[in-house]
């Protein structure tokens, strides 16, 4: 019969101690390892001289107030003693001597004949417990005394006799149970190192906890970085899950207990880390394209681009657009007058500001910047009401805002800027595009290039602002307008009637415009030698290249009367 007793902190009143029933041999260093007592409390005298053996039941509640693991060994008055249930495994294997395998970070496991005993540093045993209470046969007291049980029950069986009654106060509370026996967890330690279905804490534990969070860490932060916002939940679940299943596996496969609160509370705090800093990132580029954006369209485009970018962009969709193009008169002569490049583009740079963001308070889209010009459009990507007058007026208010740029500009590069501004209203495709590693959101069409021409035919007629007569049939407030020509420009077979839209800065009184447009008119009707003599006395009186074109062009036809007359002006060139 194996006995028990128990070891307490009281100061030592005893003066017999528990008998030492095999020889405990230490491999490794263990001092300061294993739990040490001061007393113990033994069976009454008569009873404890007459057991084979005996051993400890002490048990150890952890910070929950549960039974998890128990002390296998303790140490009292410096010599090491075996737990109740180590004891009665010994001597049914019939080891004299019990081997404690130690290492510089405590016990590892505790071995004797074919039992080898994974513990954790402190030779405890993490209890694999077989189920809630009465896993294991009970058997009454009462029945034993009167005899009324069955003796196969106890046959070659490990038996433990202990108290079952609440009142005794010997009920622990552990995983599966609330309440269970005491002497039903030594019970569970038997039939553990029996089976030797161990569950076991690396002596490395720290290692495995490290390595284990890092990876977790690394893992989902790679991850997270990877994927898109709206997966991430999802994505986070099945991580959690994988995570439970591999702790599952490590303790049910393997036996491997590892601490499983710290790396779900690192993957916890990764995961909101991720959403963090993406989220400040998603920001941070939010304001960026804002930036951007900020620099080609104005504030309400911009807002609409932001929250419908992923399919206003993406579709390509054909819309009425008024396209602008500008251009600087002379612009080689004044790079060469300038010289230095660096100057040049700064000289540059103070120009297009005031143009791009008269631009862009008129709601146009700037498209792109070629050398000196500015290609710009209205009623895209959204829908801009009144679309030709906004184009018109930022054209107008560029021309008027060049005498203040000059200025500036003169005095310090020693050049005078002059533009050109084409305007044209059409139909055009507008989308996203490009290859599909770079695009950009613009329009294309014949209208497109048509807005092109005009900008370029402002020098052949001396004209700041030419508009075509669509973009004029688009216009709702009224303007200083003079007709122009009829132009078939290069690659169109069609005539389109162009326009010039006069500023405050070219003084050409009422009187005058009423001259010209009867000029005009009979020069379109073939009165030749009426709309020449007209041109004349306009040029005589108000010097201009546009007097000056038509006074050459009549003069074409006065003095070859086989030319064909048109009033259409055929170009061949752009």
């Amino acid at each position: 019969m194996v006995g028990g007793y128990t070891f307490t902190f009281d100061e030592k009143k005893e003066t017999n101690v528990p008998m030492i029933p095999a020889v405990f041999i230490s491999r490794g260093i263990i001092d300061g390892d294993i739990h040490t007592f001061n007393s113990v409390v033994l069976n009454i005298p008569i009873l404890q001289n007459s057991l084979y053996s005996s051993g400890f039941f002490n048990n150890n509640p952890d910070f929950g107030g549960m039974i998890r693991r128990v002390p296998l060994i303790i140490k009292y008055d410096n010599t090491i003693y075996p737990s109740l249930a180590l004891e009665m495994v010994r001597i049914y294997s019939n080891s004299n001597k019990v081997q404690i395998i130690s290492s510089p970070n405590g016990v590892e496991r505790i071995e004797f004949g074919e039992y080898k005993i994974p513990t954790d540093n402190q030779g405890q045993l993490i209890i694999n417990f077989r189920g809630p209470k009465k896993h294991f046969k009970y058997i009454s007291i009462a029945d034993i005394m009167d005899g009324s049980f069955n003796k196969n029950d106890i046959k070659d069986k490990f038996v433990i006799i202990g108290t079952s009654s609440m009142g005794l106060v010997d009920t622990r509370a552990m995983v599966f149970d609330r309440s269970i026996n005491g002497v039903e967890i030594h019970a569970n330690v038997i039939d553990n190192i029996l089976s030797g279905d161990f569950l076991k804490i690396p002596t490395d534990k720290k290692e495995y906890d490290l390595t284990m969070i890092w990876l977790i860490i690394i893992i989902s932060m790679i991850i997270f970085s990877i994927v898109k916002s709206w997966i991430v939940i999802p994505i986070a679940i099945i991580l959690i899950y994988i995570i439970f299943q591999i702790f599952f596996v490590l303790l049910f496969e393997y036996g491997v207990v590892l601490n499983l609160l710290f790396p779900l509370i690192s993957f916890i705090l990764t995961l909101v880390l991720s959403v963090s800093i993406d989220y400040i990132l998603a920001s941070k580029q939010k304001e960026e394209a804002k930036r951007m954006l900020g620099k080609k369209v104005s504030p309400a485009v911009m807002e609409y681009l932001l929250e419908h970018s992923a399919e206003e962009l993406i579709i390509s969709k054909e819309v009425e657009a008024t396209i602008f193009f500008s251009d600087i008169r002379s612009f080689t002569s004044i790079s060469e007058k300038i010289g230095s490049p660096g100057r040049l583009i700064q000289m540059l740079n103070r120009y297009m500001t005031p143009m791009v963001d008269c631009i862009i308070d008129y709601k146009g889209t700037i498209d792109k910047f070629i050398g000196d010009a500015i290609m710009a459009y209205w009623n895209a990507p959204i829908e801009i009401p009144n679309h030709a007058d906004k184009a018109l007026k930022s054209a107008v208010a560029q021309i008027e805002m060049l005498v203040d740029i000059n200025k500036e500009i003169t005095p310090e590069y020693d050049v005078t800027i002059n533009i050109g501004i084409g305007l044209h209203t059409g139909r055009v495709t507008a989308g996203d595009m490009g290859s599909y590693g770079r695009s950009d959101y613009t329009i294309i069409g014949d209208n497109v290039n048509l807005a092109s021409r005009l900008e370029g035919l402002t020098k052949q007629y001396g004209g700041q602002i030419l508009i075509s007569s669509a973009t004029k049939s688009k216009l709702k407030e009224s303007y200083k307008i003079r007709p122009i020509d009829l132009v078939e420009v290069k690659g169109k077979n069609k005539a389109v009637e162009i326009f010039e839209v006069l500023c405050k800065n070219k003084d050409i009184s009422n009187n005058e415009i009423e001259i010209y447009t009867k000029a005009i008119e009979y020069f379109r009707d073939a009165h030749i030698k009426t709309a020449y003599n007209i041109f004349i006395q306009l040029e005589e009186d108000n010097p201009s290249i546009l007097y000056k074109f038509y006074i050459k062009r009549c003069k074409q036809f006065l003095d070859n009367s086989s030319l064909k007359f048109t009033p259409i002006l055929k170009m061949t060139t752009k």
